[in-house]
C-alpha cells in the first residue's frame, strides 16, 4: 500500500527502531490512524498462530467499530465480528476491544497479559486506562501504538509520552517514538478538499490543532471570527429574507442567579442561520420561561426547544405545557466549533436590534487556558445558541437518544 512521506517515517521507525511505544499525533485526516493500523497488523503477524492476547482501546465500542475495525476489514479483506468477549481473531491471536473513556475502564484490562495494543484517540481515553494497558503489554517484544488529535498541552498523553520522544531503556531499546502530523502531510487528499477545510476551520485554537496539529492551549475570545460589520443585521434587512426561511427552533439555558436564556434560531434555504431574538433574564422562575416559550410557539409554530439538561424538572414542565422540549447535546468544544465554523463561513447572522446580552457575551466569552474549557461567565445566551445549533444539526435518530 502506498504511504505518504510522514507515514513512511512511521513505518521505517516500526521496522528499524521497534519502539515499545509508538505515537502519531496531530491534525485530523492526516493519515495517522491508517499507518498505525498497518504497523499494528504487522506486529500481530509476528506472533502468527501463537494464541496470544492483544488490545484495541477506544472511547467506546462504537468508535472502535467506526475508526478501527472498519479500516482493518478493508486492509485484511474480511469481516471482523466481535465475539461475546468483545474480541476478534487476527493471525491466530485474540484481539480484545475495550472502551476506555471512563475512570473505572482500567479494570477491564486488569489481570490481562498482552503482546501489544493499539489505542485510538488516546486523549479521549482515561489516563488510568492508558497506563493500565501499557502495563499489561508485558509479553516479550510487546508494543503499544497510539493515535490522537492534539488537545491542551498539559494533557497526560503529551506530558507523559509525546514529550518523552526518544526515551530509551537500560537495554538500549527505544522506549518512545512520537511523530507529529499536519493536514498538509497527507498528499493523497484532494487539494480542493484541503483548501475547503482550511477555509472553513475557525481561527485560533481550531486551526492550530485541526490543521497544523499543534498542542496549544486555547486563549482569548472564543468566537474569533465574529465580525460585527458582517454578522449583525437589522430587522429591516431580515424582512428581505423571511420568505426564504425553512425552519425555526429554539435553545434554552436555565438560570436563576445567572441569567436564564431562550433564543430563537431561523434557517434559510441557503443553509444560513439567524439569531432572531433572545430572552435573557435573572431571578425568574419556571412559570416565566413557560410564558416566554408559549409566546414563541404562538409566533413561530410548534418548534423544538433544545434545553439544558441540568434541570430535567423544567424540561418536564415544558412538555406538560405541550412545548416540544428536547434534551440538548451539550458537547462543549464540538458545539463551539460548529458555531465558530458558521461565523467563519459567514453563515450565522444576528438580528442586532433583537438581542441585548449577546452583544456583551460575544466579546467576553473566553477560554480558560488552564482547563481548556470556556470560562463559566458571560455564556448564557451563547450556551443557548450552541445547544440549539449543535443539537439541531444532528440526525434525528441521534437526537432521539437524548430525549
Amino acid at each position: 500500500m502506498e504511504l505518504n512521506n510522514k507515514q513512511r517515517e512511521v513505518w521505517n521507525s516500526f521496522i528499524d527502531e521497534q519502539p515499545k511505544i509508538l505515537i502519531c499525533s496531530g491534525a485530523k485526516r492526516a493519515g495517522k490512524t491508517f499507518v498505525l493500523l498497518l504497523t499494528f497488523l504487522a506486529h500481530v503477524s509476528k506472533y502468527l498462530d501463537m494464541g496470544l492476547n492483544f488490545i484495541i482501546g477506544g472511547a467506546n465500542l462504537g468508535t472502535i467499530r467506526r475508526n478501527v475495525l472498519t479500516d482493518l476489514e478493508q486492509i485484511l479483506g474480511k469481516e471482523l465480528k466481535l465475539n461475546k468477549s468483545s474480541a476478534i481473531e487476527i493471525f491466530g491471536n485474540q484481539v480484545y476491544c475495550f472502551d476506555g473513556a471512563n475512570a473505572n475502564s482500567w479494570k477491564k484490562a486488569r489481570g490481562f497479559t498482552s503482546a501489544g495494543a493499539f489505542l485510538n484517540e488516546a486523549t479521549a481515553l482515561h489516563d488510568s486506562f492508558v497506563k493500565e494497558v501499557i502495563s499489561r503489554c508485558s509479553y516479550k517484544g510487546a508494543m503499544v501504538m497510539m493515535d490522537t488529535n492534539p488537545e491542551n498541552p498539559m494533557h497526560t498523553v503529551k506530558t507523559d509520552y509525546i514529550d518523552k520522544d526518544g526515551q530509551t531503556l537500560k537495554s538500549g531499546r527505544l522506549n518512545i517514538r512520537s511523530f507529529h502530523f499536519s493536514l498538509f502531510d497527507n498528499n493523497f487528499l484532494d487539494p480542493e478538499y484541503v483548501e475547503s477545510i482550511v477555509a472553513s476551520t475557525p481561527s485560533g485554537m481550531f486551526t492550530d490543532r485541526d490543521i497544523h496539529g499543534y498542542w496549544v492551549a486555547p486563549e482569548g475570545v472564543i468566537y474569533k471570527d465574529f465580525n460585527k460589520d458582517i454578522h449583525y443585521i437589522s430587522s429591516e434587512q431580515l424582512k428581505e429574507k423571511q420568505g426564504r426561511f425553512t425552519k425555526y427552533f429554539a435553545g434554552v439555558d436555565w438560570g436563576y442567579e445567572h441569567p436564564g436564556s431562550i433564543v430563537v434560531i431561523g434557517q434559510d434555504d441557503q443553509g444560513c442561520f439567524y439569531l432572531l431574538e433572545e430572552h435573557a433574564k435573572q431571578h425568574e422562575e419556571i412559570d416565566y420561561w413557560v410564558k416566554v416559550a408559549k409566546d414563541i410557539k404562538e409566533r413561530y409554530g410548534n418548534i423544538n426547544f433544545y434545553c439544558d439538561t441540568a434541570r430535567p424538572e423544567h424540561i418536564q414542565r415544558f412538555r406538560r405545557e405541550k412545548l416540544r422540549a428536547q434534551n440538548a447535546d451539550k458537547a462543549v468544544v464540538s458545539g463551539i466549533e460548529k458555531v465558530a465554523q458558521l461565523f467563519k463561513q459567514d453563515q450565522l447572522f444576528v438580528v442586532k436590534d433583537k438581542v441585548d446580552r449577546f452583544k456583551k457575551e460575544i466579546f467576553m466569552y473566553v477560554w480558560n487556558q488552564k482547563t481548556g474549557e470556556p470560562v463559566k461567565e458571560w455564556d448564557d445566551v451563547l450556551d443557548s445558541v450552541r445547544y440549539a445549533i449543535y443539537t439541531n444539526g444532528k440526525p434525528s435518530g441521534v437526537r432521539a437518544l437524548t430525549r
